[in-house]
């Protein structure tokens, strides 16, 4: 008899549920479709409301002209495209510049809204900078504590030996938070204790805004060494 003859034969995997596979059809049409609608109602949303800046002016025009009420949609959103425009056109040249100045030095006077100006640029600023120039690599930080990390990304640099001697080669590190990378912080941590993440900078917002659920591959192979970042002199 041979030794085999008793040996149980291994158990075919069992074919999924028709209530598994129907979960999993489900769950994959909504993945599609819950990010279009959401992109589709932010869409009507951003139109109706640039849309209704100047409708109400545009409407009393036009009511004038043809004698009989009208709305256009698009006219609004038409009228606020060009005024960007030309607000951006003005910042670009001397004069524009000079009046956009005293524009904001008036609103900074303001109580409320100088604090409502301020922030609102500050973070149109932030977000309209390219990625490219704003974040120059992604590093893995200790933190909160020992033996868990983070994933930041690196804006710059810092010497600041003349304060303290363990301040004379730090990294200006941006730590977004999951889901929403605009509550975010900053960490100034030593460069020998950031340890470089071989992604890239897209790669690493898109770990971070899907909660770790796209992780992307590391390229070990072809990862540059990273050169150091430029910091400014402390005093300066």
């Amino acid at each position: 008899m041979s030794p085999n003859a008793d040996a149980t034969p291994n158990p075919t995997p069992s074919s999924p549920s028709l209530r598994t596979r129907f979960r999993r059809i489900l769950i994959g049409g909504l993945l599609i479709l819950a990010p279009l609608a959401l992109t589709v109602f932010v869409l009507v949303q951003v139109f109706r409301w640039m849309d209704s800046i100047f409708a109400p002016l545009i409407n009393r025009v036009l009511a004038k002209i043809l004698q009989d009420d009208i709305h256009i949609p698009g006219l609004g959103l038409l009228l606020t495209f060009l005024l960007v425009l030309l607000l951006g056109w003005l910042s670009t040249n001397m004069v524009g510049r000079r009046v956009l100045r005293l524009f904001e030095a008036l609103v900074r006077r303001i109580p409320v809204a100088k604090s409502i100006y301020g922030s609102t640029k500050g973070i149109l600023e932030a977000v309209s900078h390219d990625q490219t120039e704003a974040f120059k690599r992604v590093v893995l930080v200790e933190y909160p504590k020992a033996n868990i990390f983070a994933i930041g990304f690196v804006t710059g640099g810092a010497r600041w030996g003349a304060v303290e001697d363990r301040f004379s080669d730090l990294l200006l590190v941006f730590v977004p938070t999951t889901p929403n990378p605009t509550s975010s912080f900053l960490l100034l941590v030593p460069q020998r204790e950031a340890i470089d993440l071989p992604v890239s900078v897209e790669e690493g917002i898109r770990m971070v805004i899907s909660g770790g659920i796209l992780v992307a591959p590391l390229r070990l192979s072809a990862h540059p060494v990273p050169e150091p970042v430029p910091a400014p002199v402390a005093g300066r």
